[in-house]
Parts: C-alpha cells; structure tokens; sequence
C-alpha cells in the first residue's frame, strides 16, 4: 500500500472510543467534540521494523508505523493531528485521507506537513530505521539536515523562518497604513531588524 513493501502492511483499525477511554484528559468535552468533528476513523497500515522489512533498528527508533487518518474536513485542527502522534507514542508517518487527495504528517519537534497529493508513492530509503525516519520527514517537509546542522536543528531554524516572515509581513502592513511619520520610521527600523536576522539564518 502507498509503494510500501506488503510485508509491512498489518491494517489495524483504532476505534476513537478507545482512545476516549485511554486518554480522558486529553480527549474529553469540547476537545473530544473538535476530535471527533475532525477525525472519522484511525487505520494502522504498516509496521515498519526489522522483522518487517530486514533494515537495522536503532536506540532511537526501533520500529516506524505508518497510521491512515480518514478526515471529516479538509480545514481539520492541526492540534487533533499533533494529539493523534502523541497519543501513540511511537514514531508515527500519518496519511490524511479526505476525500480523493492525501496527505502526509509526522511530528519531529513540531507539526510538518506536506501539500495535498491525489496518489502517494512512499520508499524506504536508507541503511537503518533512524535512516528511514529522517528520509519520511524530508519527504513530508521538504527539511534536510544540512553540513552545518542536523535535521532536528534545520527543523527548529525553518520553524523560526517562517515566524520572521510573518512578522515581516504583518509589520509592512502595519507600516504601509501608519501615517505619523514618527512610527513609520520605528516600523521601518523593526522591519530591517527582522530582516537582518532572516539573513542570517
């Protein structure tokens, strides 16, 4: 499934009330209600371990499963993603169904998500498991981990790139409505300052 190698495939179907069960803190009230207006069913479709597929654990990662997530909504909570890999504690390579379009999800550090697709292609690439765990988050973030830095550090950077970007959006706007020229200027400085630090990322 997905070009995953058929030794891999297990499909275990998680019932959501289970996981009501399991974790009432997280999953209770109005956080159960998002969950559930979000999330039609849970599938556990691959295991990805060495007796699976013959590639080396490590002490980092000693298996990799891969869960398909059915979607209710297309503008799902991205909350109710990041609690579905915490709440299995296992290294996790989600496939957001919805409809005719996939796609795919997986938490290093923080929430990474690739761009809708109609059709996945997915490989193993690499000599062991923490290998083929780095290759999945570069195929569903586009981050590689670079001479200067390893992909958890890269990550990190990214995630501070897009914060700058943000407020160097917002504060052009700011900037382009201002009309006293006093905090025009203040804006401008704040804006070259942002901009600086983008570079030097």
């Amino acid at each position: 499934m997905f070009g995953l190698p058929s030794s891999t495939e297990i499909r275990k179907l998680v019932h959501k009330k289970l996981l009501y069960q399991r974790f009432p803190d997280e999953l209770s009230g109005a956080k159960k209600e998002k969950f559930d207006a979000d999330i039609s069913r849970i599938i556990v479709t691959n295991e990805i371990s060495e007796a699976s597929v013959n590639i080396q654990p490590t002490e980092k990662i000693k298996s990799i499963f891969v869960v398909q997530v059915e979607l209710k909504t297309k503008d799902y909570n991205d909350r109710n993603i990041t609690l579905i890999s915490k709440l299995f504690g296992q290294n996790l390579l989600m496939i957001l169904h919805f409809e005719e379009e996939y796609q795919l999800a997986i938490y290093e550090t923080r929430l990474l998500k690739s761009r809708w697709e109609k059709q996945l292609d997915l490989t193993l690439n690499g000599l062991d498991l923490s290998a083929v765990w780095e290759g999945f988050i570069t195929v569903v973030s586009g981050i590689a981990a670079s001479k200067e830095n390893t992909l958890d550090e890269q990550i990190v950077i990214e995630a501070e790139k897009e914060k700058l970007k943000k407020c160097i959006s917002d504060l052009e706007k700011k900037a382009r409505k201002e009309t006293q020229s006093k905090k025009k200027f203040e804006l401008f400085q704040r804006l070259n300052e942002y901009k600086r630090k983008l570079e030097d990322l």
